[in-house]
């Protein structure tokens, strides 16, 4: 059975980088330009942390991030950075891969603070899921949760659905759907899929 709907990852799949890191610097730079030295501060000191004193882990550190945009969301420096950074994703994006004629959908671990306008700037996803902030906790679109998310968003027809992703991280969905594509997996990656007994193609 051809698949009818289409699940995307965003980063190393429909992107080819980490967007959370190149978005973190863009930020940065764009606080200093709208004279926004709280935001630098409060990166600079969890970075200081995670780096050096390593005192917060890789979830702490992405949540304190993430909870200042969506605190912060009606700040003109949060809503321009976040935009544009989206408009940039949007250039970066492997067009190729999006299938037509298909209900596209993006389920993604990137925070919803700059997801959600470049889910709109792509004008392709029926909709999308994404990190963000739930009763003053993180929670991080990834795994079991983007499998829970993704079934809600389609209504429970992963059996008849297509994923693009690139990292094991996205195994508990791709053994709900019928069709598994691996955008330049790692080998590590591929013996995660082998090991699993799920099935899959790879597209560089």
């Amino acid at each position: 059975m051809t698949a009818t709907v289409v699940i995307y990852d965003l980063d190393g799949t429909l992107i080819p980088f980490n967007s959370f890191k190149r978005w973190l610097v863009f930020t940065v730079v764009s606080a200093l330009f709208f004279f926004n030295l709280d935001y630098c501060w409060l990166v600079s000191k969890t970075t200081i942390r995670r780096v050096f004193c390593k005192n917060v882990d890789r979830f702490v550190f992405k949540q304190t991030i993430v909870a200042f945009h969506e605190q912060k969301a009606h700040r003109k420096f949060t809503k321009w950075s976040n935009f544009r950074f989206a408009v940039y994703l949007k250039k970066k994006t492997r067009k190729e891969l999006l299938e037509a004629g298909k209900d596209l959908y993006l389920a993604t671990a990137a925070p919803d603070c700059y997801v959600k306008h470049y889910a709109q700037l792509m004008d392709c996803f029926r909709d999308y899921s994404a990190t963000h902030i739930e009763n003053g906790s993180m929670n991080e679109n990834m795994g079991i949760e983007k499998l829970t998310a993704v079934s809600q968003l389609i209504e429970e027809k992963t059996t008849n659905a297509a994923l693009y992703a690139d990292h094991q991280d996205d195994l508990p969905l791709a053994e709900k759907v019928s069709t598994v594509f691996l955008v330049n997996p790692s080998e590590k990656t591929k013996r995660e899929f082998v090991a699993s007994g799920i099935s899959f193609t790879v597209v560089q």
